[in-house]
């Protein structure tokens, strides 16, 4: 569920005063913050000259209240500040240029300041409105295209400004876990807005690329290769009886799986129902050596050569091998599963996964370090013995995954270097699952 809340701050300073660089900035942190989003009506700045103040509308947006209301908070706290501020300082021409109009979802700033309700001391205006709707995917959004389900539209916002209100009267938004969702925004925005730039690079040097590429070629290459099942019987007398067995049966792929699972002697292989893995022709082994440090290709684990060679007669999924293979562990019968094909990517294709792998690196690397620097400067100390006296009720065998499917309000921490780096990362993340 999507809560949302409104804000209308109001300056007795007079407009002039008001340095709209600031109100920018203030608007690109709270699109920043984690959580939710936010919505400024043009711009963020809405004047009234007649009575010479300064009205300010700021549309949030989260799924956790309580993050909402904190942060709602904040936003008050802020514009506070830039308001006393624009008391003090003097008018400047520079800092004041004549806004443009513009439109928010089709709408001027005057149109969506419109109010369509009232909660409380809190209005709902034909922007908030409008812009809850545009949220919406547009096969969703015709839901609510008519004058009767825009009513209904505005029920829920209303019932969520209701929740919002009340929630703070009961003193949600002094709650711990309230101060630990503000804590956790104020790192992301000093990581994003301060050190984004100033510590961590856009790009990678080509040259460490191509030598990450080279340290990682197998990976991005690999020849055709087969992947198997074995059964693995004491005697070859056996074996054959199992080949028959297989080869009479209607549904010889469900036999094999069967049998592997209860009479083979491969104690390891049983569990998996006798898969051997991905098998690589030792002929592409072979010629691999020739390729240079690094570019080897290498048999799967545990699996012989002659168990190798047999596969590479077999062509066709669910192909069984017509004779026992034998090999130090015993009599093989051996079944195709799939066939691989060869994978050769080359450095431009690969390039772009690469740089996001190793500027994520560089950013975990530079915030570790930051943070080290922090260390030294602050006055840290543990106290070990009341960290031993710690207790924690861990939940018995088979209660784990009940309890963690229905405990949703358990807030899961990160290591405490990597969970500021981990925030540096997610736009890197982002890009590396677009390719």
């Amino acid at each position: 569920m999507a809560y949302r809340r409104r804000i209308v701050f109001r300056c007795d300073a007079h407009p002039e005063k008001w340095n709209t660089n600031s109100l920018q900035k203030c608007y690109r942190v709270l699109k920043d913050m984690n959580g939710y989003e936010c919505w400024l009506a043009r711009g963020g700045l809405l004047c009234d000259k007649t009575d010479k103040i300064v009205v300010i509308y700021a549309h949030l947006e989260s799924n956790e209240m309580p993050l909402l209301l904190k942060n709602s908070m904040l936003l008050l706290c802020m514009l506070a500040v830039l308001g006393c501020k624009n008391k003090a300082a003097a008018p400047s021409k520079d800092d004041n240029p004549k806004p443009k109009e513009e439109l928010t979802n089709g709408l001027t700033a005057a149109q969506a300041a419109k109010v369509v309700a009232k909660v409380g001391e809190e209005t709902i205006t034909v922007g908030d409105v409008t812009e809850q709707i545009n949220r919406l995917s547009p096969y969703i959004k015709r839901r609510w295209a008519t004058p009767e389900k825009r009513k209904e539209f505005l029920q829920k916002l209303i019932q969520i400004e209701l929740l919002s209100q009340e929630a703070i009267r009961n003193g949600l938004d002094e709650s711990p876990e309230v101060q630990r969702a503000v804590k956790q925004v104020m790192v992301r925005l000093m990581v994003k807005n301060d050190l984004q730039d100033e510590l961590f690079p856009a790009s990678v040097d080509e040259s460490r690329l191509k030598k990450e590429y080279e340290k990682e070629w197998l990976k991005y290459h690999s020849p055709e290769q087969r992947r198997v099942s074995q059964i693995v019987l004491a005697t070859e007398n056996e074996a054959r009886e199992i080949i028959a067995d297989i080869q009479k049966s209607s549904d010889p792929r469900a036999r094999f799986r069967e049998l592997a699972r209860t009479i083979s002697i491969d104690e390891a292989g049983r569990n998996r129902a006798g898969d051997v893995g991905y098998v690589t022709n030792p002929k592409d082994i072979a010629a691999s050596k020739e390729n240079g440090p690094g570019r080897a290709f290498e048999q799967a684990p545990g699996v012989s050569e002659a168990v190798a060679t047999a596969t590479w007669t077999l062509t066709r999924p669910n192909q069984l091998y017509a004779e026992p293979v034998k090999t130090a562990l015993g009599y093989h019968v051996l079944m195709l599963s799939t066939v691989k094909p060869a994978l050769n990517r080359s450095y431009n294709s690969v390039k772009r996964l690469i740089e996001n792998r190793v500027l994520r690196e560089i950013k975990r690397e530079k915030m570790d370090e930051f943070v080290a620097t922090l260390r030294k400067k602050a006055n840290v100390k543990i106290y070990q013995e009341n960290l031993d006296k710690l207790k924690l009720e861990l939940p018995k065998a088979g209660e784990a995954a009940a309890n963690a499917s229905q405990s949703g309000d358990v807030m899961e921490l990160d290591a405490p270097e990597s969970a500021a780096s981990d925030m540096v990362s997610s736009d890197t993340n982002a890009r590396e699952m677009s390719d």
